[in-house]
């Protein structure tokens, strides 16, 4: 019985012992300085080597070797290695060994593996700060982060946790590393957090055989970042799934193994991707946006060097082509949803609802401008919206465009510019029912080659200086060597584009000189006007004569007037009425579109007067904003900036600032007697969708490129506002000053042409700049001109703000939308930007810690569009608080420390914010805001009341009766246009003509109510001609008004007793009757008419057919008053007409 309780004792003691021994802290053992063998306990301060419940720090080099035919773990709970601090596996050291830590690993030092057998099994958090080269990682843990600052190059790493995720707590980097699982690569992911992903390898490694790249940087795990990560590859292979969004970076190349991204992706400019084998695939389930070269040039790495491979790139959400897709095939997938296509493709495009036979619907939209050189394969609805363009570059296919007509179509509303090959082939001279071109053609006869034809069809526009034509309009220019000499054409035109074109007076007309003379063309029995099938048809196939012989550009016109498509894009200057001397202010331009597409590119200038200097340019991106000093961009003399604006997408209000200051007198000759800033867009010459062509001749003015030149610079301003826009859609920013566009351009020529004179002479040109002088009629060009007057230009209105040098003012401003004259009166405030100005005066004893605004939002405005916009103290050091409740807005900043403003404009600042107006304001409404002002526990402080006025209804124009005497070879047409009584007055009229019936052409504009035209003296013709007036805000005419019509008559050259080969009148003058004696070879018809001096028709004789040889006729005007007349005699198909006088 003793025996059995001193046993029972005996086993209670050792329970306890091994209870109390489990909670026991485990205990730090560190290496000796001197170091050595894992195993011996000489390598260890206290000769204890450690067990797996021992926190392990390492000081010294420690060896963990294997066994000679056996594995060798060295567990352990916590290791830490320092700096300076060694764990290495010895070559030629026997068999496996291994790391086993149940706790953390910290590597501020070096773990290297030199016999390629040596692994770590890690359960705990992995810390990575120096060397990390063992064979093998494996996670086998719960909750296990990764982190350091150093790379992980261990072979492989592989995430066999127990849970799902191992995450990032930091920036991870992967060298030569395997990332992989040996449980399951679908359940056990790789979570980065908002973290970045890195992999490297030093090369990789090309197997001919199969065509397949190999390196030994590979992810095939799923990888999860929150919201958008960064991923950068250096010769790696990333593969299997990556959720959430990713930007994927690749200083050299990047190759995709069968990826799917759950999320959008954007591969970055400069990097180059390729598939790791032919026909892999790359899934996008968001968007796609693409600056990176995709499958497209020849792979070298090193000494490795190899053909891109190709790849399926499936996107099912927007995809924006910046870069290259090389010979990737690309399928948008609508997958039921819309989504849209823009950009570059290099080999196939194919549209598809689903990589499956279903079908859930959905539409690809094009709404800016896409380029496909490759075939275009259509099984789900496209849509080319207005102001969207597709350009299809390939000329080799004979079907270039497919489309599956019992489940999709192409519906063209913008533009198709595409090729029809012909081959010289008879078999393939028709092009008819292709899709969204509205043309068909068929080429009967033509001489020596015809390669093919380039057709191209605008849609919701009219031809650049012809507004009135129906909003459609065609070019068609043969390829090769040959001439079309004969074809039939049919073109289609659409009721909701007429434009204000009477649809039974549709005609066709013909341009072979890109728009400068037009001949009718649909004319006879042969052309058709089908009102049923929305068609002219021009030519019969068995009648020649009755074909067309020529190309060249096509418009349909019933010879009405129509009003010019207006510019959605509105400008704006916001800032200060006057300008400091001395010290810096800002102003801030806004640009707004207005219309729900995109615009193309366009120009904007800001122009001061002589006695204000710029400063500095400050343009927003979205990592925050470029600050250009004045002599980066210009002379500090300039009195104008000009800025080239990428493009605005719909809606889109893109602000930038320019900082300048006022000068002493007689620092610039003031010449124009008062202080002024004008801002000015050129956009209007753009929307014919060939704006290189606008460029290119205008600097051509200046700088006289030759033929070569010329085509170089326009390739090269292509490439420039390409690679603007990319620029734009990359990093946010929206404007650039004209003198980097040029740069851009004349680098891209000379890159392109190293031996171009471009350079030359365009750099010649840029210093006219500061020679340019200030002046409201201007053109918007003028940085490149002498000072002209803005006849035949187009020119938005400016927007100019009037005032006065001062040396000092109250900063405790309000300032908004520049509008026209005293009561700022605006055309279209869609939006109304404001800027409110405080300042902590100089008076001030100390700074000043706290500022509150407050602005109370008038019934006008609409509070829910509210937005808080830039401040001028901006940064982590301050915290503003910005609120709105109901209508009243509230700024509050705390701890901003604002001095005493002795030197200006230390202690000045400003906040912005937008705001609509409510929809459905009548014309005349007043627009008031202020603001006030609080520092600290002051006095609030007003601000002035900033007032516009809403102007909104456009002036009325009546043409003026054309004064007109037979003979004359100009004629003034004029016009009285009229403003609403509390309008903006009107500002300046733009002028329409008609010459027989043809469509109006654009033929000037002016700021005065007249404008000369050329008529003819030598046929007679019929002119009309109207005008449509524009007030001060920018509101132009919407309805044509009552033409002025004249018909000129032609008169003789010849001598009133006229002798010749065929004719003689006589007497003249008369009294009563006129004789006129012919002489003709053959038998021929003879008329005879006598008009008025002011051109009516007053005396008609037809007489018939004259007898071959001489003989004479008169005819008795004694009944008309005394006068001069004029007698018209057409005769063998010649007109004479004599200046007559009746007494």
């Amino acid at each position: 019985m003793k025996e059995l309780s001193k046993t029972f004792i005996t086993i209670v003691i050792l329970v306890v012992f091994l209870i109390v021994s489990g909670f026991a802290e485990a205990a730090d053992i560190t290496s000796t300085a001197q170091g050595g063998k894992w195993s011996d306990k000489t390598t260890w301060i206290g000769g204890v080597v450690p067990t797996l419940t021992d926190n392990v720090i390492i000081t010294s080099t420690v060896t963990a070797n294997g066994g000679s035919y056996s594995s060798t773990p060295y567990p352990v709970v916590n290791l830490t290695i320092n700096a300076g601090g060694k764990i290495i596996r010895e070559k030629n050291s026997g068999g496996l060994s291994y790391l086993k830590i149940s706790g953390n690993l910290t590597n501020n030092g070096e773990i290297i593996d030199y016999a390629d057998y040596f692994d770590i099994d890690l359960a705990g958090n992995l810390i990575n700060n120096g060397i990390l080269k063992p064979r093998y990682i494996n996670l086998i843990g719960e909750n296990q982060q990764l982190s350091g600052t150093s790379a992980i190059e261990c072979k492989q790493i592989n995430l066999n946790m127990k849970d799902e995720f191992a995450r990032a707590a930091s920036n991870l980097i992967f060298k030569n590393c395997r990332v992989n699982s040996g449980v399951s690569t679908t359940n056990k992911k790789l979570n980065m957090n908002k973290f970045s992903l890195s992999l490297m390898a030093d090369s990789i490694r090309y197997d001919a055989y199969y065509g397949s790249v190999s390196s030994s940087s590979e992810i095939v795990i799923p990888i999860v970042f929150d919201g958008t990560g960064i991923l950068n590859a250096e010769n790696s292979l990333i593969g299997g799934t990556i959720y959430g969004s990713a930007i994927i970076k690749s200083p050299s190349y990047a190759f995709f193994k069968d990826l799917t991204i759950e999320g959008n992706l954007t591969l970055d400019e400069g990097a180059k991707f390729s598939s790791q084998v032919n026909l892999q695939k790359l899934r996008v389930k968001g968007d796609f946006t693409n600056f990176a070269d995709l499958n497209k040039d020849t792979v070298r790495v090193r000494n490795v060097k190899f053909a891109p491979r190709s790849m399926y790139l499936y996107v099912y959400g927007n995809s924006n082509n910046l870069g290259s897709t090389g010979i990737s095939t690309v399928y948008p997938t609508t997958n039921g949803k819309t989504i849209s296509l823009s950009g570059n493709y290099d080999a196939a495009v194919y549209i598809q609802h689903a990589e499956n036979s279903d079908k859930p619907g959905g539409k690809v939209l094009i709404n800016s401008e896409v380029n496909i050189s490759g075939k275009l394969d259509v099984y789900a609805n496209l849509e080319i919206q207005p102001g969207g363009t597709m350009n299809m570059l390939n000329k080799t296919l004979t079907s270039p465009v497919y489309v599956r007509k019992e489940q999709a179509a192409i519906t063209n509303n913008g533009t198709i510019n595409r090729h029809h090959r012909i081959g010289n082939s008879w078999s393939y001279r028709s092009f008819t029912a292709q899709d969204g071109m509205f043309a068909d053609y068929e080429l009967r006869e033509w001489s020596d080659r015809i390669e093919g034809v380039d057709i191209s069809v605008f849609n919701n526009q009219t031809y650049s200086g012809l507004p009135g034509s129906v909003k459609r309009w065609w070019r068609l220019s043969p390829v090769g060597t040959g001439k079309v000499k004969t074809y039939t054409l049919k073109l289609y035109y659409d009721e909701s584009m007429l434009n204000g074109q009477k649809e039974k007076n549709l005609k066709v007309f013909r341009s072979g000189d890109k728009g400068t003379t037009w001949e009718l063309v649909s004319i006879g029995t042969n052309a058709t006007l089908d009102t049923l099938e929305n068609s002219i048809s021009i030519g019969k196939w068995n009648i020649a004569t009755s074909m067309l012989s020529e190309f060249g550009d096509f418009v349909i016109s019933s010879g009405d007037g129509s009003v010019p498509i207006p510019s959605p894009i509105i400008l704006n200057l916001v800032g200060s009425t006057n300008v400091r001397l001395g010290a810096p202010n800002r102003y801030t331009i806004h640009l707004y579109n207005a219309g729900n597409t995109r615009t193309e590119s366009f120009m904007t200038s800001l122009t001061v007067s002589d006695d204000i200097a710029f400063k500095q340019v400050e343009i927003p991106t979205n990592d925050g904003k470029i600050i250009l000093p004045i002599d980066s961009i210009g002379s500090p003399k300039d009195h104008t900036q000009v800025f080239y604006i990428p493009y605005l997408d719909p809606n889109e209000d893109y602000a930038f600032d320019v900082i300048v200051q006022g000068v002493n007198p007689g620092t610039k000759s003031a010449k124009n007697g008062g202080t002024s800033l004008t801002l000015f867009g050129f956009f209007d010459a753009l929307r014919s969708g060939k704006k290189e062509e606008t460029y290119v001749d205008v600097v051509n003015k200046v700088v006289d490129l030759n033929p070569s030149e010329m085509d170089e610079y326009y390739r090269a301003l292509g490439v420039t506002d390409y690679k603007l826009l990319t620029k734009k859609e990359k990093d946010g920013t929206g404007a650039f000053v004209v003198k980097t566009f040029i740069k851009h351009t004349v680098e891209t020529a000379s890159n392109a042409n190293p031996l171009t004179k471009i350079a030359y002479k365009i750099g010649s040109a840029i210093e006219l700049v500061g020679e340019v002088k200030d002046s409201f009629r201007r053109r918007m060009w003028h940085w490149l001109y002498k000072e002209v007057g803005l006849y035949g230009v187009e020119e938005s209105s400016g927007k100019t703000i009037n005032g006065k040098i001062v040396t000092s003012w109250d900063p405790n401003e309000k300032q908004g939308p520049t509008g026209y004259g005293e009561s700022n009166f605006l055309f279209q405030a869609n939006k109304m930007n404001y800027t409110i100005l405080f300042e902590n005066k100089k008076e001030a004893t100390a700074p000043a810690y706290r500022v509150q605004i407050v602005d109370t939002l008038s019934a006008v405005f609409n509070p829910e569009t509210v937005k808080f916009g830039t401040t001028s103290h901006s940064g982590p050091n301050y915290n503003w608080k910005m609120e709105r409740n109901g209508n009243v807005l509230k700024w509050d900043i705390e701890g901003i420390e604002l001095p005493p403003n002795i030197t200006p404009p230390e202690g000045e600042g400003y906040v912005t914010f937008s705001v609509d107006l409510k929809e459905g304001l009548n014309s005349g409404t007043t627009i008031d805001n202020k603001a006030t002002i609080v520092f600290d526990i002051n006095p609030p402080i007003t601000t002035n009341v900033w007032r516009n006025v809403l102007d909104t209804i456009a002036p009325q124009t009546v043409m003026t009766p054309l004064k007109y005497a037979v003979g004359d070879t100009a004629i003034n047409v004029s016009c009285n246009s009229s403003d609403n009584v509390n309008g903006s007055g009107v500002s300046k009229y733009k002028y329409f003509a008609s010459v027989n019936n043809e469509p109006f052409k654009f033929i000037g504009e002016s700021y005065e109510n007249s404008i000369s035209f050329c008529v003819s003296d030598s046929t007679k013709n019929n002119y009309r001609f109207y005008a449509l007036a524009t007030d001060n805000v920018n509101n132009a005419e919407l309805k044509v008004p009552k033409y002025a019509e004249i018909n000129s008559i032609p008169v003789s050259n010849k001598t009133n007793e006229l002798f010749s080969d065929q004719l003689k009148l006589y007497p003249n003058p008369t009294s009563g009757k006129i004789t006129v004696e012919c002489f003709t070879e053959k038998r021929t018809p003879v008329d005879f008419e006598i008009y008025s001096a002011s051109g009516e028709l007053v005396r008609i004789s037809k007489l018939g057919l004259l007898e071959a040889g001489k003989g004479h006729f008169t005819m008795d005007i004694s009944d008309l008053k005394q006068g001069v007349y004029f007698a018209k005699v057409i005769l063998n198909q010649t007109t004479e007409t004599f200046k007559v006088v009746k007494n």
